[in-house]
């Protein structure tokens, strides 16, 4: 069932220093401090647009989201008197649970009872990466061991587990991201947000690009690795909820972003290189003629066809073929079906992916 997420920001609540990307007041786009008050009219107001939307998801499993700071590292009094102000909104069935955000070696077992107590379901681990040097170089504070020994007692305690990665931080490489996806995979989370590294003005990672000694990825760059993740995730069925930082008003404020990868349509662009790389395997494997269709189901057809029709001018130049890419409704998303006027074909995304997956991972093992 889709959620229907309540946000409220705690930009910095909780953390006991800065890490080196982040200045969390332009990326949640929250500026003023947090009490009850602001929380209470936070969540009357996102509960008051779900009634005017008439959105059937609007109505059910509603979660309010604590983000930006490091819920579980603010002192337990603070924490208790947050999630009291949302107390009656659970007695009430207004609101179905709580998620937070926090730190991987800020959670003990003792203040995991006092998030069970006041309904908390899912927690996300700001992870950013299981190389030890790359989180040194981020001043992250943790280790990858934290990672692993939260998560797993996360998951003792019957928690919802999420983990945020972010490829592209000092040090980083694309083989030390793609090993960061595998060494989470292992952890078994319920879900996955990836967060590409971009430079924010007023943070240490400004300092180093400022002075030359980081260099963000290309946006290019940045696809290239957030595709071979999601495929990784999605073959392990561990769903990627978000790819790039959401554009609020105050991130997108002119200034804001130095250098990076940052896009408001990041997931598109990954999900249309996916979609490519699908076609082109399809046609190299079958019988090619000179005008070919692929058949998607609606939802999907924008990725296939790629910006500005990216993907068809790319694969009729390589393959010197005509190509259509049709909408069918009667297909559901995750397949496509090729027809070369002589035969179609079927393929599903996930087999794809299994086939893609393995060819990488023979690559890098060797």
């Amino acid at each position: 069932m889709k959620q229907y997420i309540i946000p409220v920001f705690i930009p910095y609540s909780g953390c006991p220093h800065r890490c080196i990307f982040c200045n969390q007041k332009k990326i949640a786009g929250e500026v003023e401090g947090v009490n009850i008050e602001t929380i209470r009219k936070t969540v009357d107001t996102w509960i008051s647009l779900s009634a005017i939307s008439h959105q059937p998801s609007a109505f059910k499993n509603r979660q309010v989201a604590f983000y930006g700071g490091s819920f579980t590292a603010i002192p337990l009094e603070k924490q208790e008197e947050i999630l009291s102000s949302i107390s009656h909104y659970l007695k009430n069935g207004v609101v179905d649970s709580i998620r937070l955000s926090t730190r991987p070696d800020s959670i003990s077992a003792g203040n995991l009872a006092l998030l069970k107590r006041y309904g908390v379901k899912t927690i996300e681990l700001g992870v950013q990466s299981m190389d030890n040097r790359v989180l040194s170089l981020s001043e992250r504070g943790h280790s990858s061991d934290d990672v692993g020994n939260t998560a797993s007692l996360l998951k003792a305690h019957k928690f919802e587990v999420g983990i945020q990665i972010m490829p592209g931080l000092p040090g980083d490489t694309f083989e030390s991201s793609i090993n960061t996806a595998d060494e989470v995979i292992k952890l078994k989370p319920d879900f996955v947000r990836i967060y590409p590294a971009v430079v924010i003005k007023d943070t240490g990672l400004a300092d180093l690009y400022q002075k030359g000694a980081f260099k963000p990825l290309t946006l290019y760059d940045a696809i290239g690795v957030c595709k071979i993740m999601l495929m990784k995730f999605e073959t392990n069925n561990i769903p990627v909820i978000r790819i790039g930082l959401q554009p609020t008003p105050s991130l997108i404020e002119k200034g804001t972003i130095l250098d990076g990868p940052f896009h408001p349509a990041l997931r598109q662009l990954v999900e249309s290189e996916i979609a490519y790389d699908l076609m082109k395997y399809i046609i190299v494997n079958n019988i090619k003629r000179d005008r070919v269709s692929f058949l998607t189901s609606p939802t999907e057809l924008s990725n296939f066809i790629g910006q500005k029709r990216v993907n068809i001018k790319r694969l009729e130049s390589e393959f010197a073929v005509g190509m259509d890419i049709i909408a069918d409704n009667e297909l559901k998303p995750g397949g496509v079906i090729f027809d070369n006027s002589f035969e179609k074909v079927y393929i599903k995304r996930k087999d794809f992916l299994k086939k893609y997956t393995g060819y990488h991972n023979a690559l890098t093992d060797n």
